[in-house]
């Protein structure tokens, strides 16, 4: 059987009501996708058996492969199982080797299994279990008329691991190749405007752009092996094109890209933090290693924090204000010197909601950079609410270092004239 086109359906009354994010729809069609299988429909249900069953049963009629996640917990409220048993139209049986799995698991962690998870063994007649690894809940494998079913567990530490499984079976084969750049401090019109022949949907291979988080990609992909060279090419046309705002490739993130320019310079940052109040610290600190070029950092909210632990002057904060060229530059030098470390990075701005004046809106921020050559001190101005204003402030923040460190003194994307 041939699997060209799948449904995917995310289940739990959590995910309608916004309690918890649906990230899976995500997932499973990037891992669809690299297999040359495409997504027709994505779909969010309820704990609720009849509705689920009736979107199994459209999904089929459409779909080569059906996959849904969640809803095999032990509990009254996981119906997936239910559900697929009423599309099949058929009952319920216990499957013996899930439930040893299961009093096997529990046994191993010295405890007894409660009688609410023998639930988790049971399956449809025709169906069979998967083996979950790493939890209780096995997935559910069926097939309905030419469509392949399967079922799995919500948890992602136990889907992922799953649905590769499940792709390995049903879509051998080597992944079709493909390779994203990722960029920020750039804007989206004008990142698409550079790449904009490259984009154009009769090429052979168009690339496509997208934004989530303030952060810019750029999506090459092939059809089949052959595609690499071809892959390679346009992913170093893009590089060019968008530079320096690029940081590196697939799965590298701007706080990895940035610590390894740092480590292999053989230099050292300190953070000094007011509006982000340690997230620049804390992107930095993701990246293994980073105590070798990290020593710390300083989050200075209050303005006497400022003073007594950077060393700046009252004297500048009350002429020139916390958010401020004058002040942001004395505090990324007060780190700079206080940890002596190389670099000083710094942060002060009004991230809102409230706190904003007409010569300083919600949203202005400034952020320098120092070292023994000078200060790079920039204003910004971002939109969004706080957390988005926080978010980019830190992102800007890695990016200007990343900048400073090879020498390159281009603007970034929400910079402002200090004096507009």
């Amino acid at each position: 059987m041939t699997i060209r086109h799948a449904v995917t359906l995310s289940v739990g009354d959590e995910l309608l009501a916004g309690e918890t994010l649906d990230t899976h729809g995500r997932t499973i069609a990037a891992a669809l996708a690299e297999r040359g299988c495409r997504v027709l429909e994505h779909r969010v249900l309820g704990d609720d058996v009849a509705n689920i069953a009736a979107a199994i049963l459209a999904a089929t009629a459409s779909a080569d492969l059906v996959v849904i996640t969640g809803g095999l917990g032990p509990t009254l409220d996981d119906v997936s199982r239910e559900a697929l048993a009423e599309a099949m139209n058929e009952p319920l049986v216990e499957d013996a080797t899930s439930r040893a799995h299961l009093e096997t698991w529990y046994a191993g962690r010295g405890r007894v299994m409660p009688a609410g998870n023998v639930r988790q063994a049971m399956r449809p007649v025709s169906a069979r279990c998967l083996e979950n690894p790493n939890g209780t809940a096995p997935g559910l494998q069926a097939r309905m008329g030419a469509a392949l079913v399967v079922v799995l567990p919500g948890p992602p530490r136990e889907m992922r691991p799953m649905l590769e499984g499940v792709l390995n079976e049903q879509l051998p084969g080597e992944p079709r190749p493909a390779i994203v750049i990722r960029a920020f401090g750039i804007g989206e019109s004008d990142a698409a405007e550079r790449i904009e022949p490259l984009m154009r949907r009769d090429q052979k291979l168009p690339v496509a752009t997208t934004v989530s988080q303030s952060l810019l990609s750029a999506r090459i992909r092939g059809n089949r092996p052959e595609d690499r060279e071809l892959i390679e090419s346009l992913a170093a046309q893009v590089e060019k094109a968008w530079h320096p705002y690029v940081f590196g490739r697939d799965d590298v993130t701007l706080p990895m890209a940035l610590g390894a320019e740092i480590k292999e310079a053989g230099r050292t940052v300190a953070t000094a933090e007011s509006c982000t109040g340690g997230l620049v610290g804390s992107m930095l600190t993701e990246v293994p290693g980073s105590s070798g070029w990290y020593p710390g950092g300083w989050v200075v909210y209050e303005n006497a924090r400022k003073i007594e632990d950077l060393g700046v002057a009252a004297e500048l904060i009350e002429r020139d204000g916390a958010v401020s060229q004058s002040v942001i530059s004395a505090m990324a030098e007060g780190a700079r010197r206080r940890a002596g470390s190389d670099y000083g990075v710094s942060t002060s701005g009004v991230a809102g909601p409230d706190g904003g004046s007409a010569d300083k809106p919600v949203g202005t921020v400034w952020i320098a950079v120092a070292d023994e050559a000078g200060i790079d001190a920039r204003c910004f101005h971002f939109p969004g609410g706080r957390s988005v204003i926080r978010d980019r402030t830190a992102k800007t923040a890695l990016q200007l270092l990343r900048l400073r460190i090879r020498g390159d003194a281009s603007d970034l994307l929400w910079q402002r004239d200090a004096s507009s």
